[in-house]
Formats: structure tokens, C-alpha cells, sequence
């Protein structure tokens, strides 16, 4: 009898552990064909009314002037996978709850369906949240409870939330930034390659920029020009002067809108920083997606040109105008 139970008790043992071994939804692997592009795409009419009941059939798509066949197609209500990513180094510190508000009431605005990560970054890059707007309290209380740290990693955040989160998800794809723009402490990332990197992705950006002057000169030190015998204001270890800092993170902002496909703003109130997420919740909501597999499969790393058409009269089309063909979209050929 006590050889029987204990047969039993190892067969039992045995399907517990297979089961346990095998990928809940939740750990699912999950594969994107790299070689897709994905080409967001608004349409509206000559008084920027949104037209949104077009069907495939209705777009016409073009890559360097030659015509590819569209592969799918999603209409303006499929869901977008938003990427919510909060700068909380030390230079916003007395500003950290206003952001906090502010981004809260974005989610808010956003539709059921639309699954949201949400990262804050200092020095260092943390996933604190994922879900749905269904699972809206959890997401909420994950920001409200984020703190500030030393350090800004803009280059080296952006990018790996490209590469490492977004190059695994299919789909309408959306990164919404809120930082000064001001880099420091990447050491993974420079601005030219994170922006290149950006272009290579299918991820509409939308920076939004805020001012930070005031933290960044009550914590920094002033150092003379012995040629002028001003005080300059410097910003990072190489000695940046704070004006040049944030042209630099003003360029580097409005390269990632204009080379994505998405939109730049600038939030010196926190009216204004309301305003400029509820503009882009408003936008994300009218975006149809259209994907295909190039034609031209050479890898030459140069920005190709995008243009799409649509069968409505008068329609005004705001598709992404470029993107970079690089050797990891080489359709793989079975």
C-alpha cells in the first residue's frame, strides 16, 4: 500500500512540475516579424476633421515611389501599446507631483483596449508599470508612488525601450516622453545613434519638453569664463554650458518626433503639459496602421521615403515620411 501511495505521489510530482513548465499567457513568447514595417497613418479633411471609416482597399502605399501591397491592416480603433516614460531625476524634484498628476489624468484619456507600459528613468531605467486602461488603479498607483533619483539616462532609456520592449510587440506603437531633454549619464547611447536607432523603429514619439532651468541652477555650481569673467552654469561632467544643454536636448527631442512620425511639444506650465497630453491621447486615437514588406530587401541603412494616398477626395494624409532599412529587417526566407 505505502509502494502504491508512493507511485501515486511521484506521477502527481511529475504532471505538477510539466505543467509548470509550460508558458502561462502571461510569459508568452512573443515573436514579431522584424521585417514588417508599420506605417501609422492619419487621414483627414481640409478643416482637420478625422475621417475613420476607411477600409483597406482605400490606401494606396509607397516606399522611393514604387507601390507595395499593403500586408495588414488596422483601422483607427485597434489598440495602440503606449510607452509612458517619465524623466524623475533630481532636476525635477519640485515638480515630480504635478507630473505625476499630469500623467495620471493622460491615462485617463486614453481608450480601454490601448495597453499601457509605464517607465520613469534617472540614471537608470525602470519598468513600474503594465497593463490595459481596465487595470487603470494599478498603473495610477505605480505612478503616484514613484520617487526621483540622480542622473539622467535619456539616450540609453529611450533606445532600450525601443530595442528591448517595443522590437517585441506588433501592433500600433506610441512612446510618450516627458523630459528637459537634458542627457548626462548614458553610457550605453549616444544622441545621434538613439536617435538613428529611433528611425529604425516603427514607434511614434512624442516628446514633450519641460523647463527645469531654475533646479538645475540652485543645484549646480558656478564656474567663471576667464575670458569674459561671466558666470556659466554648467550642467554635465564634460562642462556644458546650461544654454547649450538644453538646445542640445531641444534638438535631440525634435529629431526623435520628426524622424518617428510624431509630434514635439513644449510644457512650460502645467496647463500647458495637460494640454499637450491631451492632445496626443486625442491623436492616438485616429491613427489607422498599414504594414508591408518591402520590395527592395537590401539593407542599405539609408532613410527611405513613405508616401500613402487614399481614395477620398481632398483628404489630408499624415503618415511617418521616412524610416532606415537596416539588416535586421532582411525578410527571413524559409
Amino acid at each position: 500500500m505505502k509502494t502504491a501511495s508512493a507511485f501515486l505521489f511521484i506521477i502527481l510530482f511529475c504532471i505538477v512540475q510539466i505543467y509548470s513548465q509550460q508558458p502561462t499567457d502571461s510569459d508568452e513568447v512573443i515573436r514579431v516579424d522584424t521585417s514588417l514595417v508599420v506605417v501609422p497613418t492619419r487621414v483627414t479633411d481640409r478643416r482637420n476633421r478625422n475621417i475613420t471609416d476607411l477600409k483597406k482597399e482605400d490606401f494606396r502605399l509607397f516606399e522611393d515611389g514604387i507601390e507595395q501591397t499593403i500586408e495588414s491592416f488596422e483601422d483607427v480603433s485597434a489598440p495602440f501599446t503606449i510607452a509612458l516614460v517619465l524623466d524623475v531625476s533630481d532636476s525635477t524634484t519640485n515638480k515630480l507631483q504635478s507630473i505625476k498628476a499630469a500623467a495620471i489624468a493622460f491615462l485617463d484619456q486614453l481608450r480601454p483596449n490601448d495597453r499601457i507600459l509605464v517607465f520613469t528613468f534617472d540614471k537608470y531605467l525602470n519598468k513600474i508599470a503594465d497593463g490595459t486602461v481596465e487595470d487603470l488603479g494599478n498603473v495610477q498607483n505605480s505612478i503616484a508612488f514613484s520617487q526621483t533619483g540622480g542622473g539622467t539616462s535619456l539616450y540609453d532609456a529611450t533606445t532600450s525601450i525601443n530595442v528591448d520592449y517595443f522590437g517585441k510587440i506588433g501592433g500600433k506603437k506610441a512612446m510618450v516622453i516627458f523630459t528637459d531633454g537634458i542627457d548626462t549619464t548614458s553610457v550605453h547611447q549616444t544622441f545621434a545613434r538613439s536617435v538613428r536607432l529611433a528611425e529604425e523603429s516603427d514607434v511614434l514619439i512624442y516628446p514633450i519638453q519641460y523647463e527645469t532651468v531654475e533646479e538645475v541652477l540652485r543645484s549646480k555650481p558656478k564656474i567663471t569664463d576667464m575670458q569674459s569673467g561671466a558666470n556659466v552654469q554648467f550642467v554635465t561632467a564634460k562642462g556644458e554650458p546650461l544654454p547649450a544643454a538644453y538646445k542640445r536636448g531641444t534638438l535631440y527631442l525634435r529629431s526623435l518626433a520628426n524622424g518617428t512620425g510624431g509630434t514635439f511639444f513644449y510644457a512650460d506650465t502645467v496647463k500647458n503639459l495637460q494640454k499637450s497630453f491631451a492632445k496626443i491621447a486625442q491623436e492616438l486615437g485616429q491613427f489607422y496602421g498599414l504594414s508591408y514588406y518591402p520590395q527592395n530587401q537590401t539593407a542599405d541603412a539609408k532613410r527611405r521615403k513613405i508616401k500613402v494616398t487614399v481614395s477620398v477626395p481632398n483628404a489630408v494624409i499624415e503618415p511617418r515620411k521616412t524610416y532606415i532599412f537596416n539588416e535586421l529587417r532582411k525578410k527571413v526566407k524559409n
